[in-house]
């Protein structure tokens, strides 16, 4: 694994041009490499609140191991590479490839609900094909939801933000993710270890979010509890019927009662999965991630 270049103070060598994300994690810039021209993404620790000096040094730290895990990572295709890292005004900082494209969350809002199977398939198919390179280096995202994915022009998706990221089985301290597309394991601290089964989790959230615009076991409205509804009745009657066995499975509450990995999942899939040189959906999401299998075969 190669050594991340340190640059010391970012701005020497980058300009930022303005915020793109703001996340618990960072916050998102789009910058620019002053030699070169190249545009760049970096991703800069929050600022100083007015909580101790400790607490700032941690975060820092805790970007600095983000950093680690996607160096881990180097050489899958979706995933942005890691530049180097530096210092932006005592703030540590990633400098990464910059992705061109939209958020698959805001592709879905002019869109939703997605009811063309060929479409649900191939976004819910690219993103396995990505988990099943991050799972194959005993990695697990832990925050999967559209906002961190990037449909790029062509169709192609990039999944972004490692900062939840685990290693497989390793102990959690403390809860990790986003409320409504995190698992229930991911709730709590988990002893025993987070799985690949985490991210399928998410998964199924974001098929339900495309399908019928709604998280389980309440979504975004309250922290999830055993016994509460995976979806209203009226929700689960418009679930599409070539995804609805694998969608509910998907996002069982308990972690051995979902899919075994992505290979599963994308079996399922693969009936749907738009043949080469088929034609452009009627309704296609912009970009369309249907190109991506219209153009190529599948990896898996």
């Amino acid at each position: 694994m190669k050594e991340i270049e340190e640059i010391g103070d970012v701005e020497e060598r980058y300009e930022l041009l303005g915020m793109v994300g703001d996340g618990g994690q960072g916050d998102l810039f789009l910058g620019r490499d002053v030699r070169s021209g190249v545009k760049r993404a970096l991703k800069l620790q929050k600022p100083r609140n007015l909580g101790p000096e400790s607490e700032f040094f941690s975060a820092g730290r805790d970007l600095l191991e983000e950093g680690s895990r996607m160096m881990r990572l180097t050489g899958i295709r979706a995933i942005p590479e890691i530049i180097a890292t530096g210092t932006y005004r005592r703030r540590r900082c990633l400098v990464m490839e910059f992705v061109e494209g939209r958020q698959l969350q805001d592709v879905l809002l002019a869109a939703r609900p997605v009811r063309y199977p060929g479409t649900v398939a191939s976004v819910i198919g690219q993103l396995c094909e990505i988990l099943r390179e991050v799972h194959d280096r005993n990695l697990v995202h832990c925050d999967l939801k559209p906002e961190n994915v990037i449909v790029q022009p062509d169709g192609c998706l990039r999944l972004i933000d490692m900062g939840f990221a685990v290693m497989e089985g390793e102990a959690t301290e403390f809860e990790r993710g986003t409320l409504g597309w995190a698992s229930p394991e991911q709730s709590d601290a988990c002893p025993s270890g987070l799985t690949r089964r985490v991210d399928i989790f998410g998964l199924g959230c974001i098929l339900l979010e495309m399908t019928v615009m709604r998280l389980p076991y309440g979504g975004l409205e309250e922290r999830a509890e055993r016994g509460c509804p995976v979806l209203p009745a009226d929700l689960l009657d418009k679930l599409p019927p070539e995804f609805a066995s694998l969608a509910l499975r998907m996002v069982r509450w308990e972690p051995d009662e979902r899919p075994a990995d992505v290979h599963e999942v994308f079996d399922q899939l693969r009936p749907y999965l738009p043949p080469i040189s088929s034609r452009r959906p009627s309704k296609p999401l912009r970009p369309d991630p249907t190109e991506y299998y219209r153009t190529r075969p599948p990896r898996m």
